[in-house]
């Protein structure tokens, strides 16, 4: 019994074996140019940069691989990752900015406050500017009537250079001037939604919206 029993546990044993092997085989196919199956024990040169699949030794699927991209699929791939990062960005900085506003702020009228505080430094840069510019133009008069006395005459060099420099000083001025008023309209339109921002996310411009509930109907007469 027993050499028998020694022979039934290696047949087993082979069969266990050979089954494991079956179950770790690998058979890779896909359809060729020409639409044909092509199958093998390893990638198939016919599947190069075409689709294919990875089955066991038993005929199960295993796994799929997708055909390579071309140039003009990975170009819009890459367009679709961008558009979709770009999107993720802005809503994580619409978030924060929503989150800024709630912290910062404990109602509308803080929000007043904190743009005429920057309407007010801007305004005070602005002033100043200009009484450079007036300045700038005081000079200018006083340059015009010394170069009219010199109407038929070459204008001394100091009077020349003198010229240039006020012709700076008065696009200087006039194009801080400029800036300084597109800051504040900048500013004022900031403030303007970012308070609005505020109202919508406490709720505030939905009350404001919605009708009173307890103003009464007008009585007509009859």
């Amino acid at each position: 019994m027993r050499p028998t029993s020694a022979l039934s546990l290696l047949i087993t044993a082979a069969l266990l074996m050979a089954g494991e092997a079956a179950a770790q085989a690998r058979i890779f196919c896909c359809d060729d140019v020409k639409g044909r199956k092509v199958c093998a024990d390893f990638v198939p040169p016919e599947c190069a940069n075409r689709a294919y699949e990875e089955r066991d030794g038993q005929g199960r699927l295993a796994k799929k691989y997708d055909a390579p991209l071309t140039a003009e699929q990975q170009a819009r791939r890459a367009a679709e990752q961008a558009r979709a990062d770009e999107e993720k960005r802005k809503a994580m900085e619409a978030q924060r900015r929503s989150a800024a506003l709630l912290s910062n702020y404990a109602n509308e009228k803080e929000i007043d406050a904190a743009r005429d505080r920057a309407l007010a430094a801007i305004e005070k840069n602005r002033q100043q500017a200009q009484a450079k510019l007036d300045q700038a133009n005081m000079v200018k008069k006083k340059l015009e009537k010394e170069q009219a006395q010199y109407k038929n005459k070459p204008l001394p060099p100091e009077t020349k250079a003198a010229l240039r420099t006020n012709e700076s000083e008065l696009l200087a001025q006039q194009t801080a001037i400029e800036a300084q008023n597109k800051e504040m309209a900048e500013t004022r339109a900031r403030f303007e939604e970012e308070k609005q921002q505020y109202l919508n996310l406490t709720g505030k411009n939905a009350e404001a919206a919605s009708p009173d509930k307890g103003v009464a109907e007008p009585v007509v007469k009859k």
